[in-house]
């Protein structure tokens, strides 16, 4: 094997792809300060529904009072209303019985189940749940977030979305106030609500100022800090850190370079290394100093060390990876193994679902376990994870796709907080959702079209709101009055205007993970508008016990 073969067969097989996944790897090392000392580990988990998450359909507005009745959005949302027929949430969310037992009834018995169609079961619907004191209601076809609410393990924010400051009716028409960058545009509120600056397109996200800022959080491990599945996005992207970005069902490795596997193998292994300049020898070959390039070109080196460093973190993660099993005993709502994906006759639809929320959040179940069990190593106790369910962008055929998609994320979000319940990690992990922004109330006759404000979802703990645990089974906010062209509609078409930046939801949520008020100020610059009080943290929106 010769240097030319070997740059054909394996570098360029691969060269410049084996960059792009390599976890925290700074092209510069400034001198920053040191990552605060943790003897506790946690994690974050940020689900992205890209695209504009209708949670009008998702949690229905089922207050009383003027302006947030059922009859109020029932008016204005026309075809694409949710009935409002109790589809049995007594049943289906008291503990210990149905969903807590995993004996959800499947194809016909479906709660939500008309005539083994999605598009029908959509709108068949709800789940009221006026029993906790909540004036909202759940879509049918999400059961297994009833019971999560029900159970105290999520929580909802109300009309949140992207804010610079307060904003009202009254400073929008008087052109008085500063606003996001284009609204309504997905890719730039995507970005705004990544980055933490919803003035500011910047190319740095929130998390990955967090990475930077605590530059040898988890003792310098080569897994780092951020971890996204399919894709790196930009809220983990630091000035000096990226991401590693996996795949769900097991770590990237190079095959061709995998070491202990044949002499073939190990000889192509050593020449890689060599050729990057590292001297070493195979049980055939001694790549000794006279027989190893050496570079002065700064970016040649660089290069290098960018691959040296991308075989090391795949080996390492591998080898962690196999030697960590999990048999979960828990169960799915519909009694199988907990992360497997039902089969459309189980879920009474037509079409199946995705599956690949499941498995990002499948996968992030086991890598939190490596994480908070030591197989990653001593020290390594903090982890951001950023997964992703698409597809939401609705202004066609919402009665045909957005079904599919709320029963995926209702089941992911089961799934994975059963997990960590039976790990015993469900206090050490918070899982949240966001979203570019809301849809319209009103419809297009076939869909919703972009809008603001929307429910975000918040999820952890064990349902007991003991010191540091998610207050769960709560609204935060209040939900706007949906009377089109009133105060709180940003125009005539049910737009609602933001009450809580989604800046001061993520600001608590890093508070929780271990970020002190110094460091939140540059991940978040705007919540000095959101104080209420002298202190910094009034800001915040108290989420935890």
């Amino acid at each position: 094997m010769n240097r030319r073969d070997f740059l054909k067969r394996s570098t360029l097989m691969g060269g410049l792809s084996l960059i792009s996944p390599l976890g925290q790897l700074p092209f510069t090392r400034p001198c920053r300060a040191a990552a605060p000392s943790f003897s506790d580990y946690k994690a974050l988990v940020c689900i992205f529904l890209y695209g504009g998450n209708d949670t009008f359909n998702m949690l229905i507005p089922y207050g009383s009072s003027p302006g947030r009745s059922y009859r109020d959005y029932a008016s204005v949302r026309g075809s694409l209303a949710v009935a409002d027929r109790d589809l049995g949430l007594s049943t289906v969310t008291r503990n210990n019985t149905s969903l807590n037992r995993g004996n959800l009834g499947s194809g016909g018995a479906n709660p939500y189940n008309v005539s083994q169609h999605h598009g029908t079961a959509y709108t068949r619907g709800l789940y009221p749940l006026t029993g906790k004191g909540i004036d909202l209601a759940v879509n049918g076809v999400m059961p297994e977030l009833a019971q999560l609410i029900h159970d105290d393990r999520v929580s909802v924010v109300a009309n949140t979305g992207t804010l610079v400051e307060p904003v009202s009716r009254a400073d929008i028409t008087a052109d008085s106030a500063e606003l996001p960058h284009f609204l309504f545009a997905h890719n730039h509120q995507q970005r705004e609500l990544q980055t933490g600056r919803a003035n500011d397109l910047g190319q740095i996200g929130w998390a990955g100022r967090i990475a930077d800022a605590w530059n040898d959080i988890n003792g310098g491990n080569p897994v780092g800090l951020n971890l996204s599945y399919l894709k790196s996005d930009l809220m983990l992207v630091g000035r000096n850190s990226s991401p590693l970005v996996l795949q769900t069902d097991a770590p990237p490795i190079i095959n061709h370079l995998r070491a202990g596997v044949s002499s073939i193998r190990d000889d192509r292994r050593g020449l890689f290394h060599a050729l990057a300049g590292v001297q070493g020898s195979t049980g055939r070959l001694d790549f000794n100093a006279a027989n190893t390039p050496t570079t002065g070109d700064y970016f040649k080196a660089l290069y290098n060390r960018l691959l040296q460093r991308s075989t090391s973190t795949f080996d390492y993660l591998e080898s962690s990876w196999r030697a960590t099993r999990i048999d979960f005993a828990t169960s799915d709502s519909y009694g199988r193994e907990l992360f497997s994906i039902p089969s459309s006759q189980q879920l009474g639809f037509a079409k199946n679902i995705n599956g690949v929320l499941i498995d990002q959040l499948a996968s992030a179940a086991k890598m939190i376990h490596m994480g908070a069990s030591g197989a990653l190593g001593p020290g390594y106790n903090r982890q951001i994870f950023l997964v992703q369910l698409g597809g939401f962008d609705t202004h066609a055929s919402q009665a045909e796709d957005h079904p599919l998609l709320l029963r995926e994320l209702s089941l992911a979000l089961w799934k994975f907080q059963r997990a960590m319940e039976e790990l015993g990690y469900a206090k050490q992990v918070t899982t949240f959702t966001m979203s570019d922004f809301g849809r319209t109330l009103t419809n297009n006759g076939d869909g919703t079209d972009h809008a603001w404000a929307s429910n975000q979802l918040v999820m952890g703990g064990v349902g007991d709101r003991s010191a540091g645990s998610l207050d769960g089974g709560r609204v935060f906010g209040t939900p706007p009055d949906l009377r089109l062209g009133g105060a709180d509609d940003q125009g005539d078409k049910g737009r609602y205007i933001p009450t809580i930046a989604q800046d001061q939801v993520n600001a608590a949520i890093a508070r929780w993970f271990g970020v002190d008020d110094s460091l939140m100020r540059s991940l978040f610059p705007n919540l000095v508008n959101f104080q209420t009080g002298a202190d910094f943290d009034s800001s915040y929106i108290d989420l935890f016990a």
